[in-house]
């Protein structure tokens, strides 16, 4: 089969304004706005272009202003954010609300601890696991109680979460959002020297059945260690699941990662693997091997622009490898290009590759002051002819 390319432009525009005032009584307030735009075009993004399909222009846009608030005892942020596709809605609109981002406050009980209580954007390590999803225009954001303790080179969070529809319950009924139905967390961070940085994180999430109240309890821990010598960076993490997932099944799957950076003034170079653990196809046991995603935090930030390796069932069955690169030169006008090599974790098929493809992504970013950004990316994917034939069955 002829092999397919798969492309996509992008033009990203990001805006920043900050006021801030500082009151008589020594507290602080400061109002952040935040305008970006996304123009894209999309011949492939995500999905197999079907033949006779036309590539699609999109333009959408993220609109943020954010209210903070601090003094010696407390800190409270509010953010508002409207997100849209140019067009959703009518011209006089109606039906399209400003929503919430986040809210939240925090008490400060001294210097070195505090407890948060909110809707709060959180993000830990390689943000692996917990990430505020920066990269999309939606972001993310966790309803949570997170208390905080901070002394030296040494950080500790430990958070809590309990969802619902809404609060109008008597008695228990199911969750009907896919979401986690509660959770844990403990995050510990460790500086033991400039050079040296160890993280860990264990994740406890309780998934509610599909249209019961029958909760099943996956946890994940991990570690990541950051190195810094002599321009040399290394990045890499291991994490380990264990459990059951929503549908009841045994769950048993592991995800690890190492980068390798060195930066000289303007120039920086990284290589890097990942590997998320799958099944091979004739694996027939119940067990479950797929690296569950709390939130989708790992596909567009780590495995490539064009989002080819989301989680459908299908790709999630055996699991990803993606052996990658990529070069980063300037410093007001930079020129990044990434490479990845991806394939699956564990063979789809007696006579099927492994391969999924090779994806090149380029970006070029000019940053005219402190508050306003450019960027123009162009992304494309040579995907190898065994993952076409396999993926159109799989729709």
């Amino acid at each position: 089969m002829k092999k397919i390319l798969l492309s996509g432009l992008l033009l990203f525009f990001v805006g920043n304004l900050l006021a801030q005032t500082k009151l008589p009584n020594g507290s602080e307030i400061s109002l952040d706005g935040e305008f970006r735009t996304l123009a894209e075009f999309r011949q492939g993004y995500k999905d197999i272009l079907a033949v006779g399909s036309d590539p699609a222009w999109v333009i959408s846009q993220r609109s943020r202003l954010i209210l903070n608030y601090k003094n010696d005892k407390f800190d409270m942020r509010f953010s508002m954010q409207d997100v849209r596709a140019w067009g959703e809605t009518f011209i006089i609109n109606s039906t399209k609300p400003l929503l919430l981002h986040e809210a939240w406050i925090k008490y400060k009980f001294n210097h070195h601890l505090a407890l948060t209580i909110g809707r709060q954007a959180l993000q830990y390590g390689d943000k692996r696991i917990i990430s505020d999803r920066n990269w999309s225009q939606y972001g993310a954001a966790f309803d949570a109680a997170v208390l905080n303790y901070q002394k030296n080179d040494l950080t500790l969070d430990f958070g809590l979460a309990l969802n619902n529809n809404s609060d109008k319950l008597l008695t228990e009924t199911p969750y009907l959002i896919n979401n986690y139905k509660s959770m844990s967390f403990l995050w510990i961070s460790k500086e033991f020297s400039p050079s040296f940085t160890l993280n860990f994180i264990d994740v406890f999430a309780a998934y509610q059945k599909p249209e019961t109240i029958i909760n099943y309890g996956l946890n994940t821990v991990g570690f990541n260690p950051e190195v810094r010598i002599n321009g040399f960076d290394l990045n890499s993490s291991a994490y380990y699941q264990f459990g059951k997932n929503q549908l009841g099944n045994k769950h048993q799957a592991h995800l690890y990662t190492a980068n390798l950076s060195y930066t000289q003034q303007i120039f920086r170079a990284t290589a890097g693997y990942d590997h998320y653990s799958g099944k091979k196809y004739n694996d027939l046991s119940s067990k479950d091997m797929y690296f569950h995603q709390l939130i989708e935090t790992v596909p567009h930030s780590f495995l490539g622009f064009m989002d080819f390796v989301k989680g459908s069932q299908f790709q999630k069955q055996y699991g990803i490898s993606d052996l990658n690169f990529n070069l980063k030169y300037g410093k007001e006008t930079t020129f990044t290009a990434y490479y990845h090599a991806l394939a699956y974790a564990a063979k789809p098929g007696a006579d099927i590759s492994k391969k999924i493809g090779d994806e090149f992504d380029f970006v070029l970013t000019h940053k005219f002051n402190q508050s306003t950004t450019l960027d123009f990316g162009y992304s494309f994917m040579v995907p190898n002819s065994d993952f076409i034939l396999t993926a159109l069955n799989s729709n």
